[in-house]
C-alpha cells in the first residue's frame, strides 16, 4: 500500500472499486442523520474512529467510474487507511451468491446491486453502540447516544466538524448516576460499563472468525447474542451472520418471503422461520437481509409506534 502523508497531518490512498455500489456499502456505518461521529455529502462519507493506534477521521469520495479517494487524519490515520477497503466492500467475496433462486430477491439484486458488506475491523465502536439500543426504540438510543458523544466532548482530528465516540476509559469512568441522565437504565449502565472495562478482551473479537468472535462477545453478561450478533455485522461484515433475538427482523424476512405481517416474536419461533427462509443462501444470508432491508420490505405498521419512558427525573 502506497500512502501520501502530507504536513497537515492527513494521510491520502486512492482504491478502485469498479461496480460496487459505494453509498449503499458504507450506508449501515452511518444511518442516522443526527449522529454527530459522522456526516454524507452527495458524493463522499465522513465517520470518526477510535483505532488501535489511536483517533483518526476517515473520508470516502467516490465517482460514477469506480475511483474512491480516501483521506485520513489522526494519530490513527494509517492504521484507518489500511482497513479503507474492507468499508467499501473489497474483501467481499460474492463466490457462491445465486440471487436467482428467489425472484425477489433477483430483482433486487437488478435494481439495488452490487452491494458489498462494509467491515470496520472495530469492535469497541459498534459495541458500546449497539449495548444502547438494547430494548429500546431506536429513537431513544440515537437520543442516549448523542448525550454520551455530548459527555465525551472529544472534537475528532480532521476538518470535518467530527466529535469522536466515547473511548472504553471515559464510559469506564461513568457510574449509574452518569448514565441514568442519559436515560439510560441499570441494565444497560452495567452492561456499557463492563464492556469498557474489558474493552481490550472485546476488541481482541475483531481478529476473530465471526463463530469465535460470537462466543467471546456473548461470554460477557448483558452481551447476549443480540448484541454479538449486531456488532459482528458491522465489525467483520461476514456474509452469512444473522442478526439474532432482534425485535423486527424476523417479522420483515417472513413477510417480505410470504407477504404475511404477522409479527414474528423472535424467541416464539421467529428466529427459526426467519432462518428457515433464509437456508437457500447459506454463507450469504446476511447479504439476503440487508437486500431485502434495502427494498423496504417491512409490513404495513399495526400498531402506534413503541415508546419509551424518560427515566432521567425519576
Amino acid at each position: 500500500m502506497t500512502l501520501s502523508v502530507r504536513d497537515t497531518g492527513g494521510a491520502v490512498r486512492h482504491l478502485r472499486a469498479d461496480g460496487i455500489a459505494i453509498r449503499a456499502t458504507l450506508r449501515p456505518l452511518g444511518v442516522f442523520g443526527s449522529d454527530p461521529t459522522h456526516r454524507w455529502s452527495s458524493n463522499g462519507f465522513a465517520k470518526s474512529v477510535l483505532t488501535p493506534e489511536g483517533a483518526a477521521s476517515i473520508r470516502f469520495t467516490w465517482t460514477s467510474s469506480g475511483h474512491v479517494g480516501v483521506k485520513a487524519w489522526g494519530p490513527g490515520r494509517v492504521w484507518a487507511l489500511e482497513q479503507a477497503p474492507r468499508w467499501v466492500g473489497l474483501h467481499d467475496d460474492l463466490t457462491g451468491f445465486d440471487p436467482s433462486l428467489n425472484s425477489k430477491v433477483n430483482e433486487v439484486w437488478r435494481r439495488r446491486g452490487p452491494i458489498r458488506l462494509a467491515s470496520t475491523g472495530l469492535v469497541w465502536q459498534a459495541l458500546v453502540f449497539v449495548i444502547i439500543g438494547q430494548r429500546v426504540t431506536t429513537q431513544e438510543a440515537m437520543r442516549s447516544w448523542r448525550r454520551l458523544v455530548a459527555a465525551a466532548d472529544e472534537p475528532a482530528p480532521g476538518p470535518d466538524g467530527l466529535s469522536l465516540p466515547p473511548s472504553p476509559a471515559m464510559v469506564a469512568s461513568l457510574s449509574y448516576v452518569d448514565l441514568h441522565r442519559m436515560n439510560i437504565e441499570r441494565r444497560r449502565a452495567d452492561a456499557m460499563v463492563l464492556a469498557a472495562k474489558r474493552a481490550n478482551r472485546m476488541e481482541e473479537a475483531a481478529s476473530m472468525t465471526p463463530a469465535d468472535a460470537l462466543v467471546r462477545l456473548s461470554a460477557l453478561p448483558g452481551l447476549g447474542v443480540w448484541t454479538a450478533t449486531s456488532t459482528i455485522t458491522t465489525c467483520h461484515g461476514d456474509p452469512d451472520t444473522i442478526v439474532l433475538r432482534d425485535y423486527g427482523l424476523p417479522t420483515m424476512v417472513n413477510y417480505a418471503f410470504t407477504g404475511n405481517a404477522k409479527r414474528m416474536p423472535a424467541d416464539d419461533g421467529g428466529d427459526e422461520m426467519m432462518c428457515a427462509h433464509l437456508a437457500p443462501w447459506a454463507g450469504h444470508r446476511q447479504r439476503i437481509v440487508r437486500l431485502l432491508s434495502m427494498a423496504g420490505m417491512s409490513p404495513p405498521r399495526r400498531a402506534p409506534r413503541a415508546f419509551n419512558p424518560d427515566i432521567r427525573r425519576l
